[in-house]
């Protein structure tokens, strides 16, 4: 059964498999979904614990992550607010996270799989003993234009593996991917920013000419156990999509 709030937001009742993973991305959804863009106060500990059928120690552990990741903050006198806005328009998964944003721009979102292949060779951005990979490859539009498109590589060894569940890839990012079929958890990603104009492959790929220009993001995905898991870059189209940084203060 669902629990309601004061203004009909509800938060679903998460089982008791991988139970902090689970409380994380159902309070993230509830703050998400939130009527407007004004932070806002989360009901009590007590009465959080309640609705989402955890404990109040599995609890606090995923608002301590969430306070890390600049979603909500706590303090004594004021409890624990929320920032919808937040939430909504920063950047936290590729596929989920360009999907929400472009809809949120009243376009309709889509992607095509450009890649899904296993390749024997080296990854400049992967560990230096690594000699393989898998690449997935998605390219996102808003309605009929190419606003996006992420390249994202696999660490070989740990994909090697799991060659009967590439197909999931079509659906799902390769954080899930990661996590759901290999068993490695993703801690956090280092992220380098820079600007270029369009290559041959994103000349092709775009339907644009040299003059275009593209924000990159390359980020070096590292696991739980601080490997690198993941080489992911992100081509984003200039002028088309809302790309926002949360800049936390120390």
């Amino acid at each position: 059964m669902e629990e309601r709030t004061r203004k009909g937001l509800h938060i679903s009742p998460v089982d008791s498999a991988e139970l902090s993973y689970k409380t994380k991305l159902a309070l993230i959804d509830f703050i998400r979904g939130y009527e407007t863009d004004r932070p806002f106060k989360l009901p009590s500990e007590d009465q959080l614990a309640q609705r989402l059928g955890v404990s109040r120690n599995a609890l606090r552990d995923v608002l301590a992550s969430l306070e890390e990741m600049g979603l909500v903050t706590r303090q004594r006198s004021k409890g624990t607010l929320a920032n919808p806005k937040v939430a909504r328009e920063c950047r936290m998964d590729t596929d989920p996270g360009l999907i929400r944003m472009i809809t949120r721009m009243g376009c309709q979102p889509r992607y095509e799989v450009t890649s899904l292949r296993f390749v024997e060779d080296k990854d400049s951005g992967l560990e230096q003993n690594s000699d393989s990979y898998l690449e997935v490859g998605k390219l996102f539009y808003a309605g009929d234009t190419p606003v996006a498109f992420a390249n994202d590589h696999v660490e070989g060894k740990i994909a090697a593996g799991h060659r009967e569940q590439f197909e999931v890839l079509r659906e799902e990012n390769c954080f899930f991917f990661l996590k759901e079929c290999c068993g490695v958890s993703v801690a956090y990603s280092m992220s380098t920013f820079d600007v270029m104009q369009a290559d041959e492959a994103l000349q092709k790929l775009f339907h644009v000419g040299p003059e275009e220009l593209f924000l990159v993001m390359d980020d070096i995905v590292y696991s739980r156990d601080l490997e690198i898991v993941c080489h992911a870059v992100s081509y984003y189209r200039k002028g088309y999509l809302p790309l926002k940084v949360l800049r936390k203060g120390w």
